[in-house]
């Protein structure tokens, strides 16, 4: 009688990666849908201005990248979209601004030449400490049940 014993820690290693992966995307999927409900709810004093809907339009999220021996993906507002001129008869701006910019002067405050106050509406950070636990939950889910599935495969 005789015994086989092996090793099976490179297959277990790469389906460990892979659902890594799925369930870090999820989790950021997550977390992207509820920064865009929150632009929705109001943003900039009120959501009558045009440089709200510019900016929820661009929030996105990057794909998992493996760096580092983890995953890691970016929320957020790529910096390189210009905004657009307001009005039909709008003039195009002699320096162009990103839509980046202008969500983290809001994200960080400035002084508002209109309203003539101190203005500072952070959406990013509240949003991800309020869903935590919803992105631990989504991340935990999607990655037990990922692991579970690949048992059975040999």
């Amino acid at each position: 009688m005789s015994v086989k014993v092996t090793d099976l820690s490179p297959q277990f290693l790469k389906q460990y990666r892979d659902a890594s992966r799925m369930a870090l995307d999820a989790a950021a999927a997550l977390y992207e849908g509820n920064v865009k409900k929150r632009f929705f709810q109001g943003y900039y004093t009120s959501q009558a201005f045009r440089s709200t809907a510019q900016i929820v339009q661009h929030v996105s999220r990057e794909a998992p990248v493996f760096q580092g021996g983890g995953w890691y993906t970016i929320i957020g507002i790529p910096d390189g979209e210009l905004a657009k001129p307001r009005g039909k008869k709008a003039k195009p701006p002699k320096k162009p601004t990103t839509v980046g910019k202008i969500a983290l002067a809001w994200e960080l405050g400035h002084h508002n030449i209109f309203t003539r106050r101190w203005e500072r509406v952070p959406i990013f950070k509240p949003v991800a400490l309020d869903s935590m636990k919803a992105m631990i939950d989504t991340y935990n889910r999607v990655l037990n049940r990922y692991m579970e599935r690949g048992r059975a495969v040999r």
